[in-house]
């Protein structure tokens, strides 16, 4: 095993940790207003169009296994998810790992019903999405257009984003 000189572990821990947030930072804001358009892989390594899905409301949420917002915010989205997903709510959940073996023993540590996709990386999604935090979170209308966007995630960040939800599938 390899072990870094400390200020150079200091420095990784540090870039670590600004990468994934439990406070907002807004960058991927500028991307309301724009149609979604969205791919990735199944676990299984088939490619999927998340774009489609007119008509449902969608979450997407950029993620990775390492990051602990990432984790605590995954049970609340489940569980809002199953109370919404009758009247038109769909969950797309889209981790950025390097690797995809590193996904299922987080979904059996962390299970949840909506699907979940990997992008290695984020190569295909973090410059297009401008992701700079994980969680971000892009919130879709029925339209396929991008309304509201979240970088990070506490308690306050999710009662926001659940008054949205609640305000797109409130809408034709």
């Amino acid at each position: 095993m390899r072990v870094l000189h400390p200020p150079i572990a200091a420095l990784v821990a540090l870039l670590s940790l600004s990468a994934c947030a439990d406070r907002p930072y807004v960058r991927a804001a500028a991307k309301v207003g724009k149609p979604l358009v969205l791919e990735a892989s199944d676990l299984a390594g088939r490619r999927a169009d998340l774009s489609e899905g007119q008509g449902k409301v969608r979450v997407v949420d950029f993620w990775a296994t390492w990051c602990l917002p990432c984790k605590e915010y995954f049970p609340a989205l489940d569980e809002f998810y199953l109370e919404r997903r009758d009247r038109g709510l769909a969950v797309y959940a889209v981790s950025f790992d390097e690797d995809v073996a590193q996904v299922r023993p987080f979904l059996a540590a962390v299970p949840v019903h909506f699907g979940v996709y990997w992008d290695k990386g984020g190569a295909a999604n973090a410059s297009r999405y401008d992701v700079a935090r994980l969680p971000t979170t892009l919130l879709v209308d029925r339209r396929g257009i991008i309304r509201f966007v979240h970088e990070g995630y506490d308690a306050g960040t999710f009662e926001e984003e659940r008054r949205e939800i609640e305000q797109l599938l409130a809408e034709p």
